[in-house]
């Protein structure tokens, strides 16, 4: 009997402890998923930047963004290519290069989102948990450090992505194919627009923290 209650307790501690991390990496990867997702803010870069009219498509901002968001929707699709019809045949705009690397980031965006499941399910799991038992102030105490967190990892994300050096790095850490300079994809998402997508990153986050909060606070409430 003895035994069985110093395991619950231990139980009931890696799990409060796991939720400390679980909570705070699902906010970060479900605003990376909704950054990288999302059409719309390929049209806003598009219609600010004018990048589409840069490049030799007949297609237009909307039609460009929709293109890749319904590339990186899917799950583990098998290419990157958006084709314009000539009058002959259906021609790729983007080289097997180009192609290459967006492959890459799809498969680092899909590592994103099922992490972003497994911290959802193991956060949502624990708090049903420790809601059943009554342990509402371990839940508030544990998030309470993942308020800590959270802006920690943004911050240090965002960083990444908006600076030279950090971009560099995670270009390395992908292991992408070094593209020319006036390579299409570079002018419609390279480091212009991974700029602005940083700043739609820390507003989408702190949005889904600020809910986060809320919902952790009401529920846990005494």
């Amino acid at each position: 009997m003895q035994g069985g209650v110093k395991t619950l307790k231990k139980f009931n501690m890696l799990c409060s402890v796991l939720v400390i991390f679980t909570a705070a990496i699902f906010v970060v990867t479900l605003a990376q998923n909704i950054v990288f997702r999302t059409a719309d803010i390929y049209l806003f870069y598009f219609n600010d930047s004018r990048a589409v009219n840069q490049i030799y498509t007949t297609l237009d901002n909307s039609e460009m963004a929709d293109e890749i968001a319904s590339f990186m929707n899917p799950w583990n699709p098998e290419e990157f290519q958006v084709y314009e019809d000539t009058g002959y045949d259906l021609q790729g705009i983007f080289t097997e290069d180009e192609s290459k690397n967006m492959l890459i980031v799809k498969k680092w965006l899909d590592c994103s989102a099922a992490i972003m499941i497994v911290s959802l399910i193991l956060t949502a799991a624990i708090y049903t948990y420790f809601l059943r038992n009554d342990y509402k102030k371990a839940l508030r105490d544990r998030y309470k450090i993942s308020i800590g967190l959270i802006p920690a990892e943004i911050v240090v994300t965002a960083a990444l992505t908006a600076t030279n050096g950090g971009r560099q790095w995670i270009f390395e850490k992908m292991q992408l194919v070094e593209l020319p300079e006036d390579s299409s994809l570079i002018h419609l998402i390279g480091a212009d627009y991974l700029s602005m997508a940083t700043m739609f990153y820390i507003a989408i986050g702190m949005v889904i923290f600020a809910v986060a909060t809320w919902l952790v606070f009401r529920l846990t409430r005494p």
